[in-house]
């Protein structure tokens, strides 16, 4: 089976929102949903194990964010055990063309939890308003 590069991943997630976890009651259904959409979109990891696709996936974004995408926005809580943090990303590369990208990250080291979650979109405006509701989110929990 061909390895896939960051960008082909990411690529074939365009447009989309993209959530998992692990350490929360909704953790399974979280992943479950999140394979068997990825495995949808992007066919050359149908064959794989849905934890295998999870940490290629989120390995993939990972990387695409750091080494394409500019960050346009940040919000972010961190304490000893705790963090919650978004950015709004404008990304272009040749293998992609322009898009945004929209994560949300959550870890609570009390009580084992995380969560990750990105969107993807060839809008700036979409971008900057899922943005805004993130850090709306943000607020509120302040």
């Amino acid at each position: 089976m061909r390895e896939l590069s960051p960008l082909e991943i990411v690529r074939g997630l365009i447009p989309g929102s993209y959530a998992t976890s692990f350490g929360n009651p909704d953790a399974a259904e979280h992943m479950r949903q999140f394979v068997g959409e990825v495995r949808r979109r992007v066919p050359e990891l149908r064959g794989r194990k849905g934890y295998i696709v999870e940490a290629t996936v989120i390995e993939a974004v990972e990387w695409v964010a750091d080494n394409v995408c500019k960050v346009l926005d940040y919000r972010g809580k961190r304490s000893t055990n705790y963090f919650k943090e978004a950015w709004l990303l404008e990304c272009s590369h040749p293998a992609t063309g322009r898009f945004y990208m929209v994560l949300d990250e959550e870890g609570n080291g009390d009580y084992g939890c995380w969560y990750f979650g990105f969107s993807l979109t060839r809008y700036k405006r979409e971008a900057r308003k899922l943005f805004r509701e993130l850090a709306e989110e943000f607020e509120r929990e302040a």
